[in-house]
């Protein structure tokens, strides 16, 4: 019958470990400074994307994958004989046109095959998260297919987790967000933001408002109190990433070990196409329920 392969993109932050174990396959976004184009996380790491921003006299713009990218990782998979079917999940619709190109890629690719001589498929999933909120749907959901579960159950697993996916954005300014276009409902936040670190969330797969703090140490100290507030004792499956701000990336991560209940803790960086529309400093913190 085969294996289920996975296939994601680079805003999912998979860490290397984890896509080595379970073969998934990642599509780089596009990150572009003037007529440069870099892959994220293949041509671009944080660390030189936040080198050449310093230096950028206007900023950078992003773009979703390339169609022979997607085209190249599908085929691939199709051929192998050792796959027997595709789910390929993706940031949120409403933050990326990314989705709507993977769906346009598969079924064109799948009408070419006559459906596939071997019955093979491809099911596309909008995650209506980014970052490792989506990350740990393709981590959960390749478990769940090295476990035995089936190729439709795996998706219904993948899609019922949206509901209880939580993302909280810690940021020094909004600047980035709002030249980006990726602001959503946090356009209210614009105005009288001297001296207050806005607090977001990734809600119905779009970037929100959620509080604004005076301080950064209150501000980290309140992600794990909001995150407190809605789990309680549950175990959670936990992520912590950052853009230039590995040392309060440690600090919030205890922070969290302390207060709630911890099954599992990955670490991943924000990579170059999330840390355009966010700028430095950012911490980013996602949080999921477990059955406990």
């Amino acid at each position: 019958m085969g294996r289920i392969a996975f296939v994601t993109d680079s805003t999912a932050g998979i860490p290397t470990e984890q896509k080595h174990r379970h073969k998934i396959e990642i599509v780089p976004l596009q990150v572009i400074f003037g007529t440069e184009v870099f892959r994220d996380g293949v041509d671009l790491t944080q660390a030189e994307f936040f080198r050449r921003l310093r230096s950028a006299r206007t900023l950078p713009t992003t773009s979703q994958p390339t169609v022979a990218d997607f085209e190249q990782t599908y085929t691939k998979l199709l051929d192998d004989p050792d796959v027997g079917s595709i789910i390929s999940v993706h940031i949120s619709s409403k933050l990326s046109g990314t989705y709507s190109e993977a769906v346009q890629v598969a079924e064109r690719l799948m009408a070419q095959r006559g459906g596939d001589k071997n019955n093979k498929r491809i099911s596309v999933v909008d995650s209506q998260s980014v970052y490792m909120g989506c990350g740990l749907m393709v981590i959960n959901g390749a478990r769940a297919a090295e476990a035995g579960k089936g190729h439709d159950e795996v998706v219904r697993l993948i899609e019922g987790m949206r509901p209880d996916m939580r993302i909280l954005v810690l940021i020094d300014t909004l600047e980035y967000l709002q030249r980006g276009g990726r602001i959503g409902g946090a356009q209210a936040f614009i105005g009288g933001l001297l001296n207050v670190k806005p607090i977001l969330q990734v809600k119905d797969g779009q970037v929100e408002p959620l509080e604004r703090v005076r301080t950064r140490r209150r501000a980290m100290e309140r992600l794990v109190e909001i995150a407190a507030e809605a789990v309680g004792s549950r175990p959670v499956q936990v992520a912590v990433g950052h853009g230039e701000a590995e040392e309060d990336a440690k600090v919030l991560s205890q922070m969290i070990r302390d207060r709630l209940n911890v099954a599992e803790e990955f670490t991943s960086d924000l990579g170059p196409v999330i840390a355009t529309h966010t700028g430095p400093g950012v911490l980013g913190f996602v949080y999921y329920p477990l059955e406990g």
